[in-house]
């Protein structure tokens, strides 16, 4: 694989690499799987390198340990634990022996076909967004073990008309609910008591466009002003819902995604300082070094360095 830049993946490409085993389960471009001792071929060449995945993957360890850098975070995943990735981070897997995974990755469309709220799933997973593993309590993993083996059992016993579809577009639907409800447990937020019509559903609703907007424009664009004409509000406008919303500014959320991505490229690619200002839609080396050391105290080259 081309270490020059960071690979992205999508669903399916990253299954021209990876081909179906008998047991995993592909359906409409969501991919639930399980890897168990030296079958895990997460070890393969693929995963040597950091690359991007962008479809959401749910990560449950029922034995042993595995660890994984995603997004510069080292994270241990123990027995009963949870990992969420994100779409669109990026994710190294360091080598594994004597664990058992469960996967389920799905593609955004997926999970508006099988009719799953995206609203309150996007609000769930921003909570838990710094700090996505979650320890499974005994009754959680039970939930959780259920859900799995009723897919199991509907894949046994697919027929091909619309009732076995539905039943395993259900389950499926089932198993995403849970782990929002085990977000929504760890995350001890509260049930939301405003009216749909509310101010703060509304600054809510801009802070998760903005954000959606954020993760598609970031690496292009840098200036409150643009996003705010994308949601049709003013510049002081926006910086205000977003700062009442998540306690931090418009421009932080921006820098701090833009500082992330730097420090993936420095840090994993073999692209040059100038070539990395240039992907980042910096006018040239010189700008992107001071906005870089501004915002983390060192030169893109002393960060490279120091790795």
């Amino acid at each position: 694989m081309n270490e020059k830049e960071i690979q992205s993946f999508s669903l399916s490409r990253l299954l021209e690499y990876h081909e179906l085993r008998p047991d995993d389960l592909y359906y409409d471009g969501c991919l639930i799987a399980s890897r168990v001792d030296s079958h895990c071929d997460i070890r393969s060449d693929l995963f040597r390198y950091p690359i991007r995945i962008n479809a959401l993957a749910l990560v449950f360890c029922s034995k042993g340990s595995i660890t994984l850098t995603s997004n510069l975070t080292h994270r241990h995943l123990s027995e009963h634990t949870l990992y969420i990735h994100f779409p669109g981070s990026i994710l190294q897997v360091d080598p594994i022996e004597g664990v058992k995974l469960h996967a389920v990755i799905c593609e955004e469309e997926f999970i508006r076909r099988i009719n799953v709220d995206l609203k309150l799933l996007s609000q769930l997973f921003l909570q838990v967004e710094r700090q996505p593993l979650l320890h499974l309590d005994d009754e959680q993993w039970m939930e959780v073990t259920l859900s799995f083996d009723e897919i199991a059992r509907e894949r046994n016993l697919y027929r091909d008309d619309a009732y076995s579809i539905e039943i395993l577009r259900s389950a499926i639907r089932m198993l995403i609910y849970k782990v929002c409800r085990i977000i929504d447990h760890h995350a001890e937020c509260p049930q939301p008591t405003q009216s749909p019509l509310s101010p703060r559903n509304r600054q809510e609703e801009y802070f998760q466009r903005f954000m959606s907007v954020l993760a598609q424009h970031y690496i292009k664009e840098r200036s409150v002003g643009f996003y705010a004409a994308q949601l049709n509000l003013t510049p002081k406008y926006l910086s205000t819902l977003i700062r009442q919303t998540s306690g931090r500014t418009a421009s932080e959320w921006i820098d701090d995604y833009v500082i992330l991505e730097a420090k993936n490229l420095l840090k994993y690619s073999t692209m040059s300082v100038q070539e990395i200002a240039y992907s980042l839609n910096f006018p040239n080396q010189s700008f992107f070094g001071k906005y870089f050391k501004n915002h983390t105290g060192q030169t893109p080259s002393g960060y490279r360095m120091s790795r």
